[in-house]
């Protein structure tokens, strides 16, 4: 490259022709034009920069907890299916048609296959027609009519692949453009997911509230009744009145979440609120994982998630960049034409040119280098990326196993709560045991069904980071995202 440059700028004479002078023979020798002696010069010149190659990347050959299953086409996986909801799947098929989010990111792949046109051989091409036609008035008093007329063209080879290399940074920017995309659609199924998921974890947790304020006003009038007959205390009647109240209290927060989840939704899928709500408040299970779905292995992640291939595409696109930065650096030769009309006579003019980078050289430098620095920062971000995909996955896996043991344990909680509180109702009646006790016994039971409620909320939502963290589901449903040619 360095010889490449030194050919071009030792000409003493950089107009579109050049004289040499034979020193032995002192005599003058036929002229040549520049352009022969430029493009012989570089027939052999490298191109400027580097070809990519992808780094190599080392992670665990298994995630902790799980089999070690590759998982090959999981951006097809119509995972959240496995939830058991048909609401659910009407909702999120709606939202992966009309999302403004990723509405927006098909945008952004429109702008960069625009990019792609302002590389390769039309950036080397420019050239302009015009004409302009006059009349008026001259000082002696005659009309006088002038037209004009001109065309321009220029070429500029790409002798060091700046061109080249441009065009190779705008299909990388269009692959992670796409791949942004795949990003964006597995952002909107974590966050209208795991939003029906809460919309029905606080709706269920309001019905169960509802459950026990029912029983503790059939408590409290059980209460007052003994009271009439002065078989119970007025500190009895006010335990049961003050447990009363503690849930009436907690009631209106439940019901205020539970629409706030569902006009998340909404704006979600880009609906009106009150239709979605209607159709929410018939009521529903909360959507539980119907089986187990592999999680793969950590070097899947490189394959399937969309963020990580973006990652990695941004990441030649900027070693592409430091090949256009560097082929600032070095001469650049281009065929410049121009026919010019004026009124009934004519000229043209044709012929090389070449352009030293001299004055600006520091500058250019300072460009290369500042490309170098983007790379490599490029570089660390793809390798963080794939830090971060695996930490995600592997916690998401673990509270996935955990959380579905808890949900185990609540549930055998809950229904021995559930006979705690029968068997106490009947012993106070029978005055074998204190209003305290029933009230205890009635306190456990909430507690363990809300518990119940929320480890089920916490273990759908576990399962579904799950699933978005391995990358399932960016494909599923939608025109196939295209990853451009290089």
């Amino acid at each position: 490259m360095i010889l490449c440059y030194a050919v071009l700028a030792s000409g003493p004479d950089l107009s579109f022709w050049s004289a040499r002078t034979d020193l032995r023979k002192n005599n003058i020798m036929k002229a040549q034009p520049l352009g022969v002696v430029l493009m012989s010069s570089v027939m052999g010149c490298t191109i400027a920069g580097q070809d990519y190659q992808e780094p190599k990347i080392t992670v665990p050959p298994t995630f902790v907890g799980a089999q070690a299953t590759p998982l090959m086409e999981a951006a097809s996986i119509t995972w959240w299916r496995d939830l058991g909801d048909p609401l659910l799947n009407e909702i999120v098929d709606i939202g992966l048609r009309q999302n403004f989010d990723i509405r927006i990111a098909l945008e952004r792949i429109k702008a960069a296959e625009a990019g792609i046109r302002r590389t390769g051989l039309n950036a080397q091409v420019e050239g302009d027609v015009s004409a302009d036609a006059r009349r008026g008035r001259i000082a002696d008093g005659n009309i006088d009519e002038d037209t004009f007329s001109t065309a321009d063209a220029a070429f500029v080879f790409d002798l060091f692949g700046g061109f080249r290399r441009g065009r190779e940074a705008s299909l990388a920017r269009l692959d992670a453009a796409n791949l942004d995309v795949g990003t964006v659609r597995l952002a909107y199924l974590a966050d209208v997911v795991g939003s029906y998921i809460s919309a029905r974890y606080f709706q269920t947790a309001a019905r169960i509230t509802r459950q026990s304020i029912a029983s503790r006003r059939e408590t409290l009038d059980f209460v007052e009744r003994r009271l009439a007959r002065e078989e119970a205390t007025s500190l009895e009647s006010a335990q049961a009145r003050s447990l009363l109240a503690t849930a009436e209290a907690s009631l209106p927060v439940l019901e205020a979440n539970y629409q706030a989840n569902v006009f998340r939704m909404a704006t979600l899928v880009n609906q009106p609120a009150v239709n979605l709500l209607n159709r929410m408040n018939r009521g529903g299970r909360q959507p539980r994982p119907l089986r187990n779905m592999s999680a793969g292995i950590p070097a899947d992640l490189l394959r399937n998630r969309p963020d990580v291939k973006a990652a990695e595409r941004n990441f030649a696109a900027t070693v592409a960049d430091i090949g256009v930065a560097e082929a600032q650096l070095y001469p650049s030769l281009e065929i410049l034409g121009n026919v010019t009309s004026l009124g009934p006579g004519s000229s043209w003019s044709f012929g090389p040119s070449i352009t030293v980078p001299l004055l600006s050289l520091p500058l250019r430098s300072a460009n290369r280098d500042i490309a170098i620095s983007r790379a490599r920062e490029a570089e660390l971000l793809y390798r963080q990326q794939v830090l971060r995909s695996v930490e995600e996955t592997q916690t998401s896996l673990a509270f996935t196993n955990f959380q579905r043991r808890q949900v185990n344990s609540y549930g055998v909680a809950a229904s021995t709560a559930r006979e705690v509180v029968d068997l106490s109702r009947t012993s106070y009646e029978n005055n074998a045991v204190t209003i305290i006790d029933l009230l205890d016994a009635e306190r456990n039971l909430l507690f363990n069904q809300l518990e119940l409620a929320l480890s089920t909320r916490d273990w759908a939502a576990s399962w579904t980071r799950l699933q978005v963290s391995v990358g399932k589901g960016w494909l599923a449903g939608v025109p196939e995202v295209t990853v451009a040619a290089n």
